[in-house]
């Protein structure tokens, strides 16, 4: 009974302690996204960037000589534009038009990583790297034609639930910022890179391999217990 006691009297301890490292807070930036396309069927050989949206709330906790755990829950747009051109002569006249199609994936992501800080009380830096796991909660195409004018010719949803898509996306994400400590609070400015090892297309017949990867910046706000 008194070892139950001491065992129970150093676990509430240890509590003010647990909470003093944490940190919880929320972020925002763009996220530069494209798709690695491969595949003997592949018949779209260049993609462009697409510029989307990661949003989330960010947990940390910071154990001793600077190491710690970083993770959270995110929502991000993901996505590649594809440009069809064509030229021709009326009247000997050279005209140009072109049709761009631009998927857009949206995610929920949960990453989980090793984080290492370093700095003082007045600024920190910080390095994190590990793995995360996103499911695809929709999806889209929108198309936009060009002749003399841009104009929009629609967007088309996506049948996520076709056995042509895989909704779960997995990869690996690092990720370095600065931290400048502001009493409770801190303010965050990070730079992450993601890469999916997961294929999302599940094609047999035109054997084609899509895996996303992108690059995004964040700001954001966090409090410390």
């Amino acid at each position: 009974m008194k070892k139950t006691f001491v065992f129970i009297f150093s676990f509430l301890s240890s509590i003010p302690f647990i909470y003093s490292q944490l940190q919880i807070g929320g972020e925002i930036g763009p996220s530069i996204s494209n798709m690695g396309i491969q595949g003997d069927g592949n018949l779209i050989p260049n993609t462009k960037v697409y510029t989307g949206i990661k949003a989330g709330i960010d947990l940390k906790y910071n154990g001793n000589a600077g190491l710690g755990i970083e993770s959270g829950a995110y929502y991000r747009t993901s996505g590649f534009k594809v440009r069809v051109e064509e030229s021709f002569k009326i009247y000997g006249l050279d005209f140009g038009a072109s049709v761009t199609a631009i998927p857009v994936f949206k995610f929920v992501e949960v990453p989980l990583m090793a984080n290492y800080s370093i700095g003082n009380d007045r600024i920190k830096a910080s390095f994190s790297a590990g793995a995360y796991a996103a499911y695809a909660l929709d999806g889209d195409i929108k198309t936009r034609g060009r002749f003399l004018i841009d104009f929009n010719l629609g967007t088309y949803d996506l049948n996520m639930n076709n056995d042509l898509f895989n909704r779960w996306d997995v990869g690996l994400i690092a990720k370095a910022g600065l931290d400048i400590p502001m009493d409770k609070m801190n303010i965050h400015l990070n730079t992450s890179y993601q890469h999916g090892l997961t294929d999302l297309s599940d094609e047999p017949i035109l054997n084609i391999q899509t895996k996303p990867y992108a690059l995004n910046f964040g700001v954001g706000l966090s409090y410390k217990f």
